[in-house]
Order: C-alpha cells, then structure tokens, then sequence
C-alpha cells in the first residue's frame, strides 16, 4: 500500500504548485495527468525490489533492478508517446544556439565546488559497485525521467515567465526540483512515519534547480547528465586521491 501512498503524497506536497504555476493560454490537462500517472508508475516500479525482494533479478547491494525498471519505463514511455519528439524532450547531442557557453560554464563551476566539498567537508573510498551504479544508473536514468520527461510535460502546461541572467524558465523548474529535494530528504517509512532531512533537501533541491536551468537553457540532457555524473561520482572516488 506504501508503494502508491508515498508517491501520491508527493503530488500532494507539490500541489500548490501546480495549481499557483501561470498557464500557458491553451494548456491542455492531458499533460498533468500524464505527469501525475508517470511520475507514480516511476516511483512505484523503482521501490519495487526494495519492497518485494524476489522480483530483485540483480540481487547486489545497490538498487540495481529499481532503475533497471526505471529505464525500461522511460525507454517505452519515450517510444510510445508521439506528441511531443524526442529532441523536446532533450534526447539529443545538439545544444540551443547560445548556450554552450553557459552549460561548460556551469559544469566547471559544479565540479570547483564539487571539489571544495571533497576537501574540506568529506571524501570516500565507495566500493566499485557503487561507484558503476553511479557511473550507469541514476545520474542518467534520472536526468532522463526528471528533467527530460516531467519536465517537458510541465513545460507544455506552463509559460516562461521567470528569468535569471538570460535564462527563462517556468513552473516546471520549480517543481522538479522541489520534487528532487524531496526523493532525496522526505522519508515514509512503511508506519506512515514522515521525516525530513533539510540539509539534503535543501541541497539536491538547489541542484534539481541548477539541472532543470541546463537544460531549459540548451534543449539537451547532455550536460545535466555530465553534472549529475560529476555530482555523484567526485565525492565518491575522492578519497582514493588524497
């Protein structure tokens, strides 16, 4: 039961948003619902082999099978949905006129203080297995479901009428990134007992932010998957450097 429960206290937590965001004059209700549905069915099929162990084919420490499941999702989520093209939803090598300068700018400063952290805050020696799952799972898998997917569906409901530097952005940014904060500092256990973490809310929230930027800014999931790779793996492989 927790398996649904959690997912749609998530939408429910982001609600407000949904509801405050400025729509786009035509918008259509397909696209939230679709959002709604795809975002339950990802985090649904992700808990799965956490919560039912025989459905969890890899079997190593790592959640392996979730996003394993995840990929599958999005790879006939992406093949089967024709009304919005792969290229809108960031499948693509080929960035937005202007705004390479602005994606490398942004990498190098995310890797300064990636390395910043590993220096003066902490550092591991992760096992390899971690460190492939890092390198393999989710710093694509979630660039691709977050801010390709949900992201693009919110951006067929919402204008771009917020802005920082030359960027514009919508609701959508919002959201995901509250949405990414969330996964990594809301905690339900199977009693229905609710804990947040701020410190990582706060923190995957501001890069959910950053992320979600990137790509509204060059149209591809190539940079935000480079960073969220530079994210994951610098602090786990740091402290076999020093």
């Amino acid at each position: 039961m927790n398996l649904i429960i959690e997912p749609l206290i998530y939408l429910l937590l982001i609600l407000p948003l949904l509801i405050i965001g400025k729509k786009k004059e035509n918008w259509k209700k397909h696209y939230l619902i679709i959002f709604s549905v795809y975002l339950i069915l990802d985090m649904v099929i992700t808990s799965l082999p956490i919560q039912f162990e025989f459905l969890d084919f890899i079997n190593l420490k790592m959640n392996w099978t979730g996003k394993v499941f995840s990929y599958l999702l999005a790879i006939i989520f992406l093949l089967s949905y024709h009304k919005i093209s792969l290229k809108e939803f960031g499948i693509t090598f080929t960035q937005k006129d202007n705004s390479k300068k602005f994606a490398i700018r942004t990498t190098l400063i995310v890797t300064l203080l990636m390395i910043l952290y590993c220096i003066f805050i902490g550092r591991y020696k992760s096992s390899i297995e971690n460190i492939m799952f890092q390198l393999t799972m989710p710093s694509i898998i979630e660039e691709v479901a977050v801010r390709g997917i949900l992201l693009t569906l919110l951006s067929m409901v919402f204008i771009k009428n917020f802005k920082i530097g030359k960027t514009h952005f919508g609701m959508g940014v919002i959201i995901t990134a509250v949405l990414f904060g969330l996964w990594h500092g809301l905690s339900i256990s199977n009693e229905f007992e609710i804990s947040m973490y701020w410190i990582p809310f706060i923190y995957t929230g501001i890069m959910g932010f950053v992320l979600a930027l990137v790509k509204e800014k060059t149209g591809s999931l190539l940079f935000p998957i480079i960073i969220h790779l530079i994210m994951n793996i610098l602090p786990n492989t740091m402290g076999y450097v020093f």
